[in-house]
């Protein structure tokens, strides 16, 4: 065990606050599939299936008392497996995925598999970055947000990359780096807005000066239709830790939207990136939670400005909806 390492698990001291915002534990009831139960295997170095089966959404690090980083754990002892690899290869290269996206996986996934939208206006000064996800099964809302954007005046560059968060969650943290490393120079003296908006915290993380999309709208104050909807509003996982989610109601507030809140509405969504669809058993247990909280609502439309949430609401039979969506 490394140093950094050593330190991180030594700050755990298995209070059991984490247990209940954990939603492998909720589900399963198990210390197993619990982050104290993860971080126990870790420190005595047993293996256990719970480095597996967590969904690496960060809400143990909100609920932890003791500050414990528990991501700074987790990637540092998973390894993809040869499937695993295979898909965050495919994801650098979202054009290449609906090539791939056939057969078994297909019908795992909610949404048909389109090819990229490719743009670019000569000096471009704003760069839209979809995301790797969002580029291929949410194309629509990609072609929403470009003609929003192209409607108030700007140069823009539809990116189409991976921000390295799917790296990071399976362990493979150098060529998580790297992708960062090569956002930044491709970024470099532009404004880059994030449609995504778990890769938008991870950039935010990683050092990279990304607006996701809500926050641009706020900060850039510019304007906004009226849009007489009732809705519920999702709170992605990473978003969520670095407080995003606070300009997606501030604009849907002043787009007169109205919000019936649902329960919880940072619980996770059961997706957990490409989760769902190699831990299918309990994903499944975890949406079902999470459809339960959000009926609580009396809506089935959900605004989610993150697409593998967006994949899971369309799983569960509900109406997911982006903020470029409604513009």
């Amino acid at each position: 065990m490394g140093m950094g390492l050593e330190e991180e698990v030594l700050k755990c001291v298995h209070c059991g606050f984490c247990l209940e915002a954990c939603p492998t534990y909720v589900v399963t009831r198990s210390e197993v599939h619990s982050p104290r139960g993860r971080i126990t295997a870790v420190k005595l170095a047993i293996p256990s299936e719970g480095i597996e089966t967590c969904m690496y959404c960060r809400r143990c690090e909100l609920a932890c008392p003791s500050g414990v980083i528990y991501s700074e754990i987790i990637t540092r002892v998973r390894k993809p497996n040869v499937i695993q690899k295979a898909m965050l290869s495919l994801l650098e290269r979202p054009q290449l995925l609906p090539y791939f996206i056939r057969g078994e996986y297909a019908k795992k996934i909610p949404a048909k598999a389109e090819k990229p939208l490719e743009y670019r206006d000569k000096n471009e000064e704003l760069i839209l970055f979809p995301g790797c996800i969002t580029s291929v099964f949410f194309r629509n809302t990609v072609e929403k947000a470009l003609a929003y954007l192209k409607n108030l005046g700007y140069r823009v560059r539809v990116y189409n990359g991976c921000c390295g968060l799917a790296h990071k969650n399976s362990g493979e943290l150098n060529r998580s780096k790297e992708l960062i490393e090569k956002l930044k120079k491709e970024f470099e003296g532009k404004k880059v807005v994030s449609l995504s908006s778990n890769c938008s915290a991870h950039m935010k993380e990683n050092g990279l000066n990304v607006f996701d999309f809500p926050e641009f709208l706020i900060k850039f104050d510019l304007p906004l239709p009226k849009v007489e909807r009732k809705v519920t509003v999702h709170e992605p996982c990473h978003a969520n830790l670095l407080g995003l989610n606070k300009y997606t109601r501030e604009v849907l507030d002043r787009m007169n939207v109205t919000i019936s809140e649902s329960e919880e509405p940072s619980f996770e969504c059961g997706a957990g990136g490409d989760y769902f669809i190699f831990h299918e058993e309990i994903a499944e247990k975890v949406m079902t939670v999470k459809k339960e909280k959000t009926l609580k609502s009396g809506v089935n439309t959900v605004v989610s400005t993150n697409p593998s949430c967006s994949l899971a609401f369309l799983k569960m039979g509900l109406k997911p909806l982006h903020i470029a969506d409604l513009l």
